[in-house]
């Protein structure tokens, strides 16, 4: 698995703490385009004053775990429609 793309969507900042949204992106094919689409999100949060630098291998871990529940959601969905073909032709 390799995530084409992560990135940072939203930051809040105080003192006491920063949150951030963490997208990853993936692509696929719209007729002969191809394009990007959101994979899933993740909320992270780190103390007040955390550098940016310090925070990158959290970003990238979040967007590893997005991947792979984003994967797992694809299994599931296709042995559900397994499932729901096998009730039709009954």
């Amino acid at each position: 698995m390799g995530t084409k793309r992560v990135s940072v969507e939203d930051c809040k900042n105080s003192q006491e703490r920063i949150d951030i949204i963490v997208v990853a992106w993936g692509k696929r094919m719209e007729g002969k385009k191809e394009v990007e689409f959101p994979l899933g999100e993740k909320f992270l949060s780190f103390p007040g004053g955390t550098k940016p630098s310090d925070m990158l291998d959290s970003i990238r871990e979040a967007g590893k775990q997005i991947e792979e529940a984003a994967a797992r959601a694809k299994e599931i969905r296709t042995e559900l429609n397994k499932e729901l073909s096998k009730e039709v032709s009954k």
